[in-house]
């Protein structure tokens, strides 16, 4: 590694015999020379032309240096400005640089953080899970509790991004405890942890502590003008409350959440919590109401939206009509939103379980039985655990209903051995 200016000027000054005050003498205070030395301060051209001549040196020894420094902070903030624009390649390929030849005067852990954020922007999740581990290694040896709440909420996002809950779970759940002994934390770093904990529970079906982590950080945003995480907080509230049959709360924090994202212009947003709305709706039993608030969303989407949403408003009109029974409709539906989706993506999981319990209703035995396995397959292909155990509860039913006893006491068997086996990889974790 080169020597930096300050180190070049302490070095100096010790073989000259000189203190930090012999050296600032009529010039500036020891503690600015001390400043210097650590590389936290840059002297004028003035003041190292001065420094230069007690030192009995040429000024140039150190110009080079400077110029160095200059490049490398120059690199530095291209990096962030080529972040801003989304421009990940080309921020990747200088803080790689950056980290490749360290400069004493930038901070190793943000270079680190940032480049580790670039990673996982272009979902290079091995390295930027790598880089993150290394920030946190660094915080926690610094005793920087900040810094360890981002990291471990970075590596929450990756295994969240991977469909890893557990280990998604595993990581907020560690940055929630660093928050409950640390002090100074920013509130949105706090909210930030806390929503994302109240929503991996959502997704693990744990929704009483869904509620309450939502709960706690909807407390701890209010007065703040953190507009957009209320908006998420409020949309998460009506989720839990929404699986705990709390519908007159659950109705009442989406159209709060509905009115926060008009708000701030976020329409897509607002959709997406319309499309809550609707289904808060009909798990009320106000099936007409929520088809359309669904058919609306679908208008939305056409302009505000992509293909994506409009198979996820078209999966949610499927799952209204087979409440009804009307199974011809909502085989159409859950067509269409195959139709509008990439194959083997999440999403078709859900729309293959809807068709199972469709062709169930319509006695088509065989076909419910194949839309359920390849349900299932998807959903082990994403480690989604309860789901599984829930598409497997559905294919016992299946069998049971055309007769075949042995084949649904196989399917709730192998349903029980799967959370038993969660159990255990959940102790692990812990």
């Amino acid at each position: 590694m080169p020597t930096s200016l300050g180190q070049k000027i302490k070095e100096l000054r010790i073989m000259k015999g000189l203190t930090q005050s012999d050296l600032g003498s009529g010039m500036v205070t020891p503690s600015m020379i001390s400043q210097i030395e650590a590389d936290k301060a840059n002297p004028s051209h003035k003041l190292l032309c001065a420094i230069a001549e007690k030192l009995e040196t040429s000024v140039d020894y150190f110009l080079s240096d400077m110029q160095t420094k200059l490049e490398q902070t120059s690199t530095y903030k291209l990096a962030k400005a080529y972040m801003e624009t989304s421009e990940y390649d080309k921020a990747i390929s200088l803080l790689e640089e950056l980290l490749d030849n360290p400069a004493p005067h930038l901070q190793l852990t943000n270079i680190s953080f940032d480049l580790a954020n670039c990673y996982l922007h272009v979902e290079q999740f091995e390295r930027a899970t790598e880089l993150f581990e290394d920030v946190l290694d660094s915080a926690i040896r610094a005793g920087e509790h900040n810094i360890a709440v981002l990291a471990l909420n970075k590596l929450g996002v990756i295994q969240l991004r991977k469909e890893n809950l557990l280990l998604a779970q595993f990581h907020w759940k560690k940055a929630y405890q660093v928050l409950a002994r640390s002090e100074g934390i920013d509130v949105s770093t706090k909210a930030f942890v806390i929503t994302n904990l109240g929503m991996v529970n959502l997704k693990l079906g744990e929704y009483n502590d869904a509620l309450k982590y939502y709960t706690e950080s909807y407390h701890l945003l209010q007065g703040t003008n953190y507009l957009k995480l209320i908006g998420e907080t409020y949309n998460g509230l009506g989720h839990a409350n929404k699986e705990l049959k709390n519908y007159k709360r659950a109705v009442e924090h989406t159209q709060d959440a509905i009115a926060i994202f008009k708000s701030l212009n976020m329409i897509k947003a607002s959709y997406d919590c319309k499309v809550n709305l609707a289904m808060i709706k009909g798990d009320e039993g106000k099936v007409e109401e929520a088809l359309s608030l669904l058919e609306e969303c679908m208008e939305g989407f056409s302009k505000y939206g992509s293909d994506f949403d409009n198979a996820n408003v078209n999966s949610e009109i499927a799952r209204l009509l087979l409440k009804e029974r009307r199974f011809k409709d909502a085989e159409a539906h859950c067509k269409q939103a195959l139709e509008l989706l990439e194959p083997g993506i999440r999403e078709t999981a859900f729309i293959f379980r809807t068709l199972a319990e469709v062709e169930l209703g319509l006695e088509e035995f065989d076909s419910a039985i194949e839309f359920s396995e390849k349900a299932i397959e998807l959903f082990q292909q994403f480690d989604m655990i309860g789901q599984i155990t829930k598409t497997y509860a559905l294919l016992g039913e299946i069998y049971k209903s055309r007769g075949d006893f042995l084949a649904a006491t196989e399917s709730l068997q192998k349903m029980q051995s799967i959370v038993e086996s969660n159990l255990r990889e959940r102790v692990l974790i812990m």
